[in-house]
């Protein structure tokens, strides 16, 4: 029975072993996402959908062209940094099928 334990555990351990491999820095298991950097007015804000929408100039990263548009928020309490006519910097990450999703935003003093 011993012997029986031994090797379950042992296989296990294996198992284990070869899970964290897979997940090394040579094999991340999510792709690393790159945020994008802007600058804009506030436009409108909607705490209820967690949505601010910006009036901001090119991202020559993404061949954008200035714009206005709505873009999501990490969260939500970033929306309570800001007001709508405040002139702000923002970081925001692509998500693919969605709005881009702004990580952070600030005024510009």
């Amino acid at each position: 029975m011993n012997k029986i334990l031994i090797v379950i555990f042992t296989t296990f351990l294996s198992l284990a072993s070869l899970v964290s491999l897979a997940n090394d820095a040579h094999h991340p298991s999510k792709e690393i996402q790159k945020s994008y950097s802007a600058r804009g007015e506030v436009v409108a804000l909607d705490a209820e959908l967690s949505k601010v929408k910006l009036k901001h100039e090119p991202v020559l990263a993404l061949n954008w062209p200035g714009m206005t548009m709505f873009f999501k928020v990490a969260d939500k309490s970033l929306l309570d940094t800001v007001k709508v006519g405040d002139q702000v910097d923002f970081e925001f990450v692509k998500v693919e099928g969605e709005s881009p999703l702004v990580i952070n935003i600030k005024p510009v003093d």
